[in-house]
């Protein structure tokens, strides 16, 4: 008697752990809406931008987002749940949102980063022109003037017979 009880339980208590998996939400914009994400960036999300929803928060007054790695709140009213038949077509529009974001951060790393992969290379190269930053620093000093040359006075010699004084 307790093995058909013990099935029930068990085809139960599976079934929803390989169906949790495959269920996401995914929520578009009914209108434009700025944001600011969780790396700092601030965006536009425009009216049809399709995000996964991560959490709801203050009883469902305000949703949390996704767009790649970052996250996002904004106000439940300003967007619409997907239906079943329509994340297809959001999963798409969320793509393209991704590599847009994407796009923008690396742009962003690589901008950050020219500056000083440029410092570092006029470093370690000597260039033909000094900067005017360095111009004063860079420029030799200028040698003191030469003194006026004299002839030079024979040195005495100890062998040298000293020449008669004059009466």
């Amino acid at each position: 008697m307790r093995l058909p009880h013990l099935l029930i339980l068990l085809s139960l208590g599976v079934a929803p752990l390989t169906r949790a998996a495959d269920f996401k939400l995914y929520a578009v914009f009914t209108e434009d809406t700025r944001v600011e994400l969780s790396d700092g960036a601030v965006w536009m999300m425009d009216k049809g931008d399709v995000f996964p929803i991560k959490a709801y928060k203050n009883m469902q007054k305000n949703v949390i987002l996704q767009l790649a790695g970052a996250t996002f709140v904004t106000d439940t009213a300003r967007i619409r749940v997907l239906k079943p038949d329509e994340v297809t077509a959001g999963v798409e529009v969320y793509r393209k949102n991704v590599r847009s974001y994407l796009d923008a951060t690396s742009k962003k790393m690589e901008d950050r980063l020219r500056p000083t992969e440029a410092k570092t290379e006029e470093a370690a190269k000597p260039s033909a022109e000094p900067s005017t930053e360095s111009a004063a620093a860079a420029k030799p000093m200028e040698a003191a003037p030469a003194p006026e040359a004299k002839p030079a006075e024979p040195a005495p010699d100890a062998k040298a017979t000293p020449e008669p004084k004059k009466p």
